[in-house]
């Protein structure tokens, strides 16, 4: 993770399989496709562990969420984890095929067993999410396993994110990125605050990334603009679902496509000075710079002069920007008009 280096991208699938886990798979097959496609590009896998309902109490509490068109849809909170959970053994197969197609996994984990079993099937890392930001058990649980970290800080207060990220030092943790989470599923362009990237930076001297929730992508580019080196989007099948998180999510078919268009972004970041040492790559086109031109004909010992010297290119004469040097020169020998002066035309009067 470093700004030297192409951005990490998570490709998200979150719990979009619904316990599904032949869909989750399949989800991970074109992640793997458009990775391959993109070998430069860095992919790694993301999703979450949810394996236990019993982590969402029984309530009438009701989760509100919206399609892209903006169709809105109730459903129990209880009844909603349920849909979406699966036991850890059908988590299994996952991680194995992560593993046999070498990609490294990142995942989400919400209590102590899930961390302990996505450690053991060789996790590369684990996430807080925001949810979670003040959930400092688990942070200090996580912090403790020896894996590279990410917290999601969600709608977290400043101090909340840095009582959170002293926890997990003080647990030991080496390894952390911050991730910034705009507010709203899907979340609106004024709900962005895409500055909080340089904040976070500047905070905790630690690498910054952004957990996407754009109906579009546009907000990947600008976040890699500001200093994200990580960048979390979600990918489905069918992104006008609806469905939990889905409105934010992208056609995983687009996944190759937004990969490149990262990778160039980031590509063109370049230095913070030009360094004209280096050849050009590209077709060069031709000098837009100007030169000393004859005005009209000019006889030897006339002077430079704003009445006997225009300007032009392409540059095959004096360069302009030494006219403050070469002002009421004179003239060694005759020029004709519109002809380049150049420096052996000229002489210094005594």
């Amino acid at each position: 993770v470093s700004k030297k280096e192409p951005p990490i991208f998570f490709a998200e699938v979150g719990s979009y399989f619904n316990g599904d886990a032949n869909l989750a798979k399949n989800l991970f097959e074109k992640i793997i496709s458009a990775r391959d496609a993109n070998p430069n590009a860095a992919v790694i896998l993301k999703t979450e562990i949810l394996n236990d309902p019993e982590i969402c109490l029984h309530s009438d509490l009701i989760e509100n969420y919206q399609d892209k068109q903006g169709n809105v849809r109730q459903e129990n909170y209880r009844k909603l984890i349920e849909r979406k959970s699966m036991p850890l053994s059908h988590y299994e197969p996952l991680f194995a095929y992560a593993r046999e197609v070498k990609i490294p996994m990142v995942v989400s984990v919400y209590d102590f067993n899930a961390a302990d079993f996505a450690v053991a099937q060789g996790a590369a890392g684990l996430k807080i999410a925001s949810t979670n930001v003040i959930h400092l058990p688990l942070i200090h649980y996580v912090a403790g396993l020896g894996l590279p970290m990410v917290i999601d800080t969600g709608r977290a207060l400043l101090s909340e994110v840095a009582r959170a990220v002293e926890v997990a030092r003080n647990a030991g943790a080496k390894d952390i990125i911050i991730q910034h989470s705009p507010d709203g599923h899907p979340a609106l362009p004024e709900a962005h605050n895409l500055r909080i990237l340089q904040t976070y930076e500047k905070a905790f001297g630690l690498p910054v990334g952004l957990s996407d929730h754009h109906v579009g992508t546009e907000m990947l580019y600008m976040a890699l603009a500001l200093g994200a080196t990580v960048l979390e989007k979600g990918l489905y099948f069918n992104p006008d679902e609806l469905d939990q998180d889905i409105a934010h999510s992208m056609d995983i078919n687009d996944l190759p496509i937004v990969l490149k268009k990262t990778l160039e972004c980031w590509q063109a970041m370049g230095n913070t000075w030009r360094d004209n040492s280096k050849p050009i790559k590209g077709t060069l086109g031709s000098s837009q710079r100007q030169c000393l031109v004859a005005k009209k004909g000019l006889k030897a010992g006339d002077s430079l002069s704003f009445d006997t010297v225009r300007f032009a290119f392409p540059c095959m004469g004096i360069p302009v920007e030494h006219w403050s040097i070469v002002k009421d020169w004179a003239i060694r020998a005759d020029l004709n008009q519109d002809q380049p002066i150049e420096w052996k035309h000229v002489e210094a009067n005594n």
